[in-house]
């Protein structure tokens, strides 16, 4: 009985290790890099994207871009770039993706928006480079961060018609946000490749990673992310959230996205509410469905575009 009671205490501490260990590793703050180091991002998964990333920094530098800051509801103060357009009729809102930033999600970006006579607001997430935080939340607070960020802009850049886009994480953190009550300037949504819920988007890559189930350290994960970030990695899912969506919103997600599953994608589009979009790309990977089908995508965003801006006839 001891020898079995033993075991089950072996079991439990691993799986309890494992699970706190998991949480750390997720949501703790990562390395940072610097982004204007050929060598330092070249050595990172984003070094095949440095040449887009070098012209989006000097387009930034060209176009007078200037460094803001807000201090959220929990007191964090949180940095993002602001990129005014000379004939704004609106401003698009970009949240990045996980471990990123907003220059190497969207530099190629910056160009179409500011030619669409859209301001830039580009954000760096809590416990990301310059902004303040202990722990990622996948979007949880992100999204909570990002409606502040709204009331941000209303206040001291403009009560322009806004459009919220986001990438990977960012577009988990755009399908939490729109299911809130949001300022009526809020137009829209962009949500490319993102994933359904922290849990989810943790279990898979644990998965994939160990070729263990992920059930018996979840727990564990989810309990320390209680204790330590006060979030449950259960507190919002997109298929819940996107039910209560009112506006325009296009979701877009590369069939080969090894990553977050294109499921993901699908099960958000299929519970969603308003008036919505579905563009699933053929040979593109994880957030790189712009570069394999730009036309078809640039075609969605004007569109898009044209409902925030109020154009759509």
């Amino acid at each position: 009985m001891l020898v079995i009671l033993i075991v089950l205490l072996v079991i439990f501490a691993f799986c309890f290790g494992v699970g706190c260990y998991t949480f750390f590793a997720a949501c703790g703050r990562g390395k940072e890099i610097n982004w204007s180091d050929e060598e330092a991002v070249k050595a990172t998964p984003f070094g095949q994207f440095y040449g887009n990333i070098h012209l989006g920094r000097l387009w930034l530098q060209d176009h007078h871009a200037r460094d803001v800051f807000m201090t959220n509801r929990e007191g964090l103060k949180l940095h993002a770039v602001w990129v005014p357009s000379p004939k704004a009729k609106g401003t698009v809102i970009f949240a990045h993706g996980f471990h990123s930033c907003g220059l190497s999600d969207f530099s190629l970006a910056f160009d179409l928006y500011h030619n669409l006579d859209m301001n830039i607001l580009l954000l760096t997430h809590r416990t990301h480079a310059s902004s303040q935080g202990k722990y990622i939340t996948f979007g949880v607070n992100e999204s909570r961060d990002m409606y502040d960020w709204i009331l941000y802009h209303n206040e001291h850049l403009g009560n322009y018609p806004v459009l919220c886009s986001g990438l990977s994480m960012g577009a988990a953190t755009v399908m939490y946000l729109a299911g809130m009550d949001l300022p009526e300037n809020v137009r829209g949504f962009v949500a490319d490749c993102g994933f359904t819920s922290p849990k989810e988007i943790i279990a898979h890559v644990f998965k994939q990673k160990t070729h263990m189930p992920a059930w018996p350290f979840l727990w564990a994960a989810d309990l320390s992310a209680r204790f330590f970030a006060g979030i449950s990695l259960n507190e919002m899912h997109s298929t819940q959230t996107l039910l209560k969506n009112t506006r325009p919103i296009l979701l877009v997600h590369g069939m080969e996205d090894d990553f977050v599953p294109t499921e993901m994608t699908r099960r958000s589009f299929d519970a969603c509410g308003g008036d919505k979009t579905l563009l699933l790309v053929e040979g593109a990977g994880h957030g790189v469905s712009f570069l394999v089908a730009r036309e078809a995508y640039l075609e969605k965003i004007y569109q898009l575009v044209e409902k925030v801006q109020g154009k759509e006839k």
